[in-house]
């Protein structure tokens, strides 16, 4: 049983994390302090240091959760779903996550502001990157095709639909434009890796002249 003290601890701690990503989501990243967000919350700075030392750590936090809830959409979207179309509907998860929370894809996503080095934000995404590799797996199980290399096939697939979430932010562009381009982007992709097929002798197909 969780005691009082421990119970306003986990509170204001909780408190804390959503008034930063808040605070994102309405000005950027560059405007979320410390001192800020204990203005917000009504409580002095250091009762915020007694829960995050520095500003990075509190995104380091942040970072983490942000993660964890991408890639539980992603597993969400893709559950009892052939392999074979798990890549897309993960695919359109992501995008949805970036188009509904874009303040906090800013920080996963490393953003001005977010001052969280490159390996700490791989590091914090290893989840989702194990759940990609693991899609990619199983479609390529299921589809008998052969992608080069599973952590290659992982890197392009994350840049692709990093690439469409940043343009899917631009106005003039936007998800519903991003989200179409993905199901297309992701398809050639998959293409690209596929096996090439061979007849019933085990020779490649030939091609029209050939004898």
């Amino acid at each position: 049983m969780v005691g009082k003290r421990e119970e306003v601890r986990q509170r204001t701690f909780a408190e804390i994390l959503e008034t930063a990503g808040r605070m994102a989501e309405a000005e950027g990243w560059r405007a979320v302090t410390i001192r800020r967000i204990a203005a917000e919350i009504g409580y002095s700075a250091p009762v915020i240091y007694q829960h995050f030392p520095s500003k990075e750590a509190l995104l380091h936090t942040l970072l983490e959760r942000v993660n964890g809830e991408l890639a539980q959409r992603m597993r969400a979207a893709a559950a009892g779903e052939p392999a074979s179309r798990a890549p897309r509907l993960a695919a359109v998860a992501y995008l949805e996550f970036a188009r509904s929370r874009p303040g906090l894809y800013r920080l996963v996503s490393g953003a001005p502001g977010t001052d969280v080095d490159a390996s700490t934000r791989r590091a914090a995404a290893a989840d989702v990157i194990a759940f990609t590799r693991q899609l990619i797996g199983a479609w390529a199980a299921e589809t008998a095709a052969e992608p080069v290399d599973i952590e290659d096939a992982c890197d392009l697939l994350w840049a692709t639909l990093h690439g469409l979430a940043c343009i899917g932010s631009i106005e003039d562009i936007g998800f519903d434009r991003a989200l179409r381009l993905a199901d297309q982007a992701v398809t050639a992709l998959l293409g690209s890796w596929s096996s090439t097929t061979v007849n019933p002798q085990g020779r490649p197909p030939t091609t029209e002249g050939e004898k």
